[in-house]
């Protein structure tokens, strides 16, 4: 655990072959879904192309939460450092 985790309103899990995010409601729905298609689309800001090569999808999953999976050869621990580069734009309008 580092100390460098800012204030994300989101938890992160590790899942077989994904990482899911959960993010709070402090959070609009319409920001979560701009930066997913950004992500999908490949115009984003956040990801890298080391990490992009390894993503297989984004996607928001039909639930109760705002939750994001993310498919791929991938470590909860990179979908964190993305995170931390998104979230003062994901935050920006909350």
């Amino acid at each position: 655990m580092s100390g460098k985790q800012k204030d994300i309103p989101a938890t992160v899990e590790q899942g077989e072959g994904c990482v899911e995010i959960i993010f709070s409601d402090e959070i609009p729905r319409e920001l979560i879904e701009k930066q997913v298609q950004e992500c999908q689309s490949g115009t984003c800001q956040c990801c890298t192309p080391a990490f992009r090569e390894n993503v297989e999808s984004f996607e928001i999953v039909p639930d109760r939460e705002l939750k994001v999976r993310v498919t791929g050869k991938i470590t909860k621990e990179q979908i964190m450092e993305n995170i931390l580069s998104c979230a003062p734009k994901l935050g920006r309008e909350a």
